[in-house]
């Protein structure tokens, strides 16, 4: 049986390998009257709305919602450099790109990945007459405990655009009862914070 070693060794070969196969293929199309040319594009994640538009230098490219791979119209020349960023970002998102940028040749493919996520945003409010420590809210999953004399609030985890938001009270403090303020408890996230949840808390 062949050694871990063995294949390290294979591996670390065949990987220095890569850089120089792009160049014989280069000095192959030289030598043939040709030029060499590549293509610019890669992978796209977790793009969910419309508006993207990616751009190298003045070449640009809109990216409709739902697509995985992109590549620009244009192929570039051996040792062109290439820097593909945003034009635009898609509406309600955010997108991040790695391996965006180089020189042409160093490898037979130019392959960048860009990455989109919607955008969150917190729930918060105000709160009046909390007097003693005790009081928890809860939206969804996320638990947020509010210390006494307290009088604005933000829910401990953000919320996606577009997504529903419901705050109610799980524990009520000692001695007091919390109420939120019916049609600011509850909504749909728009793009920004959300501050105008209320809650009065009372003596009981």
């Amino acid at each position: 049986m062949r050694s871990v070693t063995y294949f390290l060794e294979k591996y670390m070969k065949l990987s220095c390998l890569r850089p120089l196969a792009a160049l014989l293929l280069t000095l192959g199309l030289a030598a043939c009257g040709g030029k060499a040319s590549y293509e610019v594009g890669g992978t796209i994640f977790g793009l969910t709305n419309e508006g993207l538009i990616l751009a190298n230098g003045s070449d640009t490219l809109p990216v409709p919602a739902g697509k995985t791979s992109f590549t620009f119209i244009k192929r570039i020349d051996y040792g062109t450099d290439y820097n593909i960023t945003f034009n635009k970002q898609p509406a309600h998102m955010t997108c991040s790109i790695s391996g965006g940028s180089g020189s042409a040749g160093h490898y037979i493919n130019i392959s960048a990945a860009v990455t989109c996520l919607q955008n969150k945003y917190t729930v918060g409010g105000t709160i009046s007459g909390l007097t003693v420590d005790g009081l928890v809210l809860i939206n969804g999953s996320t638990i947020t405990t509010v210390a006494k004399d307290t009088t604005t609030f933000t829910m401990a985890g953000p919320v996606d655009y577009g997504d529903t938001y419901a705050v109610s009270v799980s524990v009520q403090p000692k001695g007091l009862q919390c109420d939120l303020a019916p049609g600011t408890e509850k909504g749909t996230m728009g793009e920004g914070n959300v501050t105008a949840v209320k809650i009065a808390c009372k003596p009981v």
